[in-house]
């Protein structure tokens, strides 16, 4: 077990007697330390994505609360070891909140929370109901659906691409929420999908994701977007080694590590759980239960484009509006924040809540209709 911690206190008591009186100083209260613990998904700290983005969540927490919190954390590299180091975690019966990172913990969490009843826990990509447990998920089909929208603006063949690690519902939220968002911009463009090519390892097969990413440009796609972890940084590699073809990130800002040959990132914001996960333990506000975070709650987003804002900046004519490919996604967001534009997790498609062309001067005369009958009525 890893620890991570700001400072220690350490007071100095005098005690001063002399023949004539005895003088006594007050020991200040110790000021209280609040112990975390957190247990990353496989793969560990420097994964670039999903771990390194909820250790970005403990380090805020601590550059919040210093020497009032400490923390505990683990990296197992195996789906068994989740079990294991619940376990040690939870007999210790020392944690304000034991954070589970990863959907892979669902299973030995539900036996971990029954065993401790008396152990709060948080379960960070999938929902347990359990009366210790707070459940957060996002709404990654709604990042998704940004970065999405960018490719097809930025697409020269109408054809792109989409790497997922396991053929399942959590990963295939990024896969609809980035048809979505392509199809936005042009129903033409076709969008490929793809899995990880060794089911045992789907996110660390570095030498597979880059593999399938030749594939996949082959076919003339000229964006992939992955949703892999390491196998996904195989099809970066891909991507930066072909001229006229980019990469999209996912969770943490990638962008930086093929500079310029990363169109953006769709970020999911793990951070934001386990900082807040801990901040609502200091406050007293935690309780049980379950979130998803989506744009409107800071949870998911899209990277800033740093390494490529001649894209970023170029115009785009998007439904008849010339602006810049930001100032869409801008505009997407908030159309996405304000419910105007609501993005499916599955495979279905994008609503558009469009008010009424003059419904609010419509309401208004209607309103004033009635008062006019209401008036002749008394009269």
């Amino acid at each position: 077990m890893k620890k991570s911690r700001f400072a220690m206190y350490a007071f100095l008591v005098l005690l001063v007697a002399s023949p004539l009186t005895q003088i006594s100083f007050a020991v200040p209260d110790q000021a209280v330390t609040k112990k975390f613990g957190v247990i990353f998904a496989t793969g560990g700290l420097g994964d670039k994505s999903f771990n390194d983005a909820a250790m970005r969540g403990v380090v805020q927490a601590e550059t919040e609360y210093g020497s009032s919190i400490e923390v505990d954390y683990v990296e197992p590299q195996t789906i068994p070891e989740f079990a294991t180091y619940q376990d040690d975690y939870g007999k210790l019966a020392e944690y304000e909140v034991i954070i589970c990172v990863g959907f892979l913990q669902t299973s030995a969490l539900n036996v971990s929370a029954d065993t401790y009843p008396n152990q709060d826990w948080v379960l960070i990509d999938d929902v347990l109901n359990k009366s210790n447990v707070n459940s957060i998920t996002f709404k990654e089909h709604e990042g998704s659906f940004l970065v999405g929208a960018m490719a097809g603006m930025v697409t020269q063949t109408d054809k792109v691409a989409f790497i997922g690690g396991l053929d399942i519902y959590l990963i295939n939220k990024f896969r609809y929420g980035y048809e979505q968002g392509v199809k936005y911009v042009n129903e033409s463009i076709a969008v490929t999908a793809a899995y990880s090519p060794d089911p045992t390892n789907p996110w660390g097969d570095i030498a597979g994701g880059k593999t399938l990413g030749q594939t996949l440009i082959s076919a003339g796609n000229d964006i992939i977007f992955s949703a892999a972890g390491g196998t996904g940084y195989g099809s970066m590699q891909a991507a930066n080694e072909t001229d006229d073809v980019y990469a999209i990130g996912v969770d943490s800002d990638q962008d930086y590590l093929f500079e310029g040959k990363v169109l953006c990132s769709m970020l999911k914001l793990v951070e934001t759980a386990v900082y807040t996960s801990i901040e609502a333990k200091m406050d007293g506000t935690w309780e049980a239960g379950a979130s998803e975070l989506g744009l409107a709650e800071g949870g998911v987003g899209i990277s800033p484009m740093t390494y490529t804002e001649t894209i970023k900046n170029g115009y785009f004519d998007l439904n008849g509006e010339n602006k810049t490919r930001w100032e869409h996604i801008q505009d997407l967001t908030d159309k996405i924040v304000d419910g105007e534009l609501v993005i499916s997790d599955d495979s279905g498609t994008y609503e558009e809540h469009i008010p009424t062309p003059g419904f609010e001067l419509l309401s208004i005369l209607v309103l004033c209709g009635l008062a006019v009958i209401q008036i002749r009525r008394r009269r």
